[in-house]
């Protein structure tokens, strides 16, 4: 019987028929796979607590040509405090939305997968860092993991540094910080302490003490991140 075991995250789920659910899961050697779960729906499946998105774990799968059927799962974490609190769950929600828009079928996403974890345990279990100021940094990181790491140091159009001690535009077109004099296309402005942070945070990750939690940087991050993956995330309409 063709099996595989996979690590991965439960990213979106969808009901299908009387009983069954329809998963997505983000797994960092085969990216984002599509599982049944047959029966998940009935009182007593013992499959009933991996059909739940954030759940986090071992999904042992049944492979018939291109389609899986989730036989089992070893659980590993299912964020549960995120269930406690309705702003870290959008928060959280718009992680997962964003995973599943980058993810893609058969292509290994160790660096995402690695991040979403991150990011949802901080978001889970870091009371004292504010929501908004976690999900600031994993924008910040997930552009950088796609491909779309923002110019921070020097200016995107004219080239000059960006002194430490100064302001910046975040411009969406040229993909990085402008200085003042380049006012062109669509920009946002930032103070030098969130041009700091974000440098802070390319460099150190979640190690970054997570305080930002500016609604202007939330935007310019959201807006950059979206302009590049062509669509809008429509979790993000819940948020700041």
């Amino acid at each position: 019987m063709p099996s595989e075991t996979l690590q991965g995250v439960v990213l979106r789920h969808a009901n299908y028929r009387d009983r069954d659910r329809m998963l997505t899961l983000l797994t960092p050697d085969r990216g984002r796979v599509d599982v049944l779960a047959r029966g998940c729906r009935k009182p007593k499946s013992p499959l009933m607590p991996a059909a739940e998105v954030f759940v986090h774990g071992e999904f042992v799968l049944f492979r018939q040509n291109d389609r899986f059927t989730l036989t089992s799962c070893a659980l590993t974490d299912t964020f549960y405090p995120l269930r406690l609190d309705a702003y870290r769950l959008t928060c959280a929600t718009y992680l997962l939305n964003l995973a599943q828009t980058a993810a893609q079928p058969e292509q290994p996403a160790e660096g995402l997968y690695a991040l979403l974890l991150k990011g949802l345990y901080h978001l889970a279990y870091c009371e004292e860092e504010p929501p908004l100021a976690v999900t600031n940094a994993f924008l910040l990181l997930y552009a950088a993991e796609i491909g779309y790491k923002p110019r921070l140091n020097h200016c995107a159009r004219c080239r000059e540094p960006i002194a430490p001690e100064s302001g910046a535009r975040l411009d969406i077109e040229a993909g990085g910080l402008c200085c003042n004099r380049c006012a062109l296309g669509e920009q946002y402005p930032l103070t030098s302490t969130q041009v700091a942070w974000m440098r802070q945070t390319l460099r150190d990750g979640f190690d970054t003490p997570l305080t930002v939690a500016d609604v202007s940087l939330f935007e310019a991050m959201r807006r950059y991140v979206e302009s590049r993956l062509e669509t809008t995330v429509k979790s993000s309409r819940f948020l700041p």
